[in-house]
């Protein structure tokens, strides 16, 4: 009789797990990662399941911090169309069917439209240790430019930690560094900069400028004069960085000659004859400061140092 009751027990038992089997037979779920070009899960991907033929159905979900998604499907009968979209990032879509009463892992991947454009998931290219440091790097570009240093600094060092010969990078700590006035840091990844890419004119000014505030004269004027053989300009530019640091030094004899040094260069430089001008002020020179204002009023009528130049003139009529 226990011996009955037990089979009959059995028998109701499994009776209702086939019916619950039945009922579910249709059905099947399908979850996984959203990751980018980097292998780096993306959150906020918006995932829309739809049927072809089925107008009337639509499932939507997001994926979570960790990049996670999940969707159940009523009818694993039919294929299913799973599009997945985000901002910065290409569409991807793909129509499927998974086994019913499955619960199927799919891992995707979205390519970034910066990616794209360097030719990631066309066909037979792969994402390369190079192009993720490029992506590392525009990202850090543009965490720079919302002043955000330490997300930028984190940035370029991933950069240069995927491809060390990466020159843009080094240079871009450097300015880091520099901003910061940490001019030992600065002055040492500009020179990695400048090594990998000797006319880099931004590496340059970084160390012509730092080597200056570490009191480093000689190195200050070696790649001073760099500086002015890969860019005029530029060099002209740095040299009246070093005028304008000797001037509010009280040294206005080595700064009118760094400013006559910057106008040797760039004869174009205008901000130089008013610094030119302003020490011959100083020096009780007033003819060649009225030479030198006149010729940067006639060059920069709008400059904000114009006024003051106007003023100086009337005083040395």
């Amino acid at each position: 009789m226990s011996s009955q009751k037990k089979i009959t027990v059995w028998y109701i038992a499994a009776f209702v797990l086939g019916a619950a089997v039945a009922f579910a037979v249709s059905q099947a779920r399908v979850h996984g990662i959203v990751k980018d070009e980097q292998g780096r899960p993306l959150a906020g991907v918006k995932l829309t399941v739809t049927q072809p033929g089925n107008a009337s159905y639509r499932n939507e979900t997001v994926t979570d911090a960790k990049g996670s998604y999940a969707v159940t499907l009523l009818d694993a009968t039919r294929t299913h169309t799973y599009r997945f979209e985000k901002d910065g990032f290409q569409s991807l879509e793909q129509s499927f069917k998974v086994p019913l009463e499955s619960n199927e892992r799919k891992d995707f991947e979205l390519i970034s439209l910066e990616a794209a454009k360097l030719g990631v998931g066309q066909a037979g290219r792969a994402v390369t240790a190079q192009d993720k440091a490029v992506l590392s790097f525009n990202e850090g570009a543009e965490a720079a430019q919302k002043g955000d240093l330490p997300a930028a600094r984190a940035r370029f060092t991933e950069a240069l930690a995927l491809d060390p010969a990466l020159a843009a990078a080094w240079t871009a700590l450097a300015t880091i560094a520099f901003t910061e006035k940490d001019y030992a840091a600065a002055v040492t990844d500009a020179e990695k900069a400048v090594a990998l890419q000797a006319d880099d004119i931004r590496a340059l000014r970084i160390l012509a400028e730092g080597y200056a505030q570490l009191g480093e004269t000689a190195k200050a004027e070696q790649y001073s004069a760099r500086l002015l053989e890969v860019d005029p300009r530029a060099g002209a530019a740095d040299l009246f960085n070093q005028g304008v640091q000797e001037y509010n030094a009280g040294n206005t004899g080595q700064a009118l000659a760094l400013f006559t040094q910057a106008l040797a260069s760039d004869a174009t430089f205008a901000k130089a004859h008013y610094m030119l001008a302003m020490c011959h002020v100083g020096r009780g020179e007033n003819a060649a400061a009225k030479e030198q204002f006149e010729k940067f009023l006639a060059m920069a009528p709008d400059d904000p140092d114009a006024a003051t130049a106007r003023e100086m003139l009337s005083y040395l009529k």
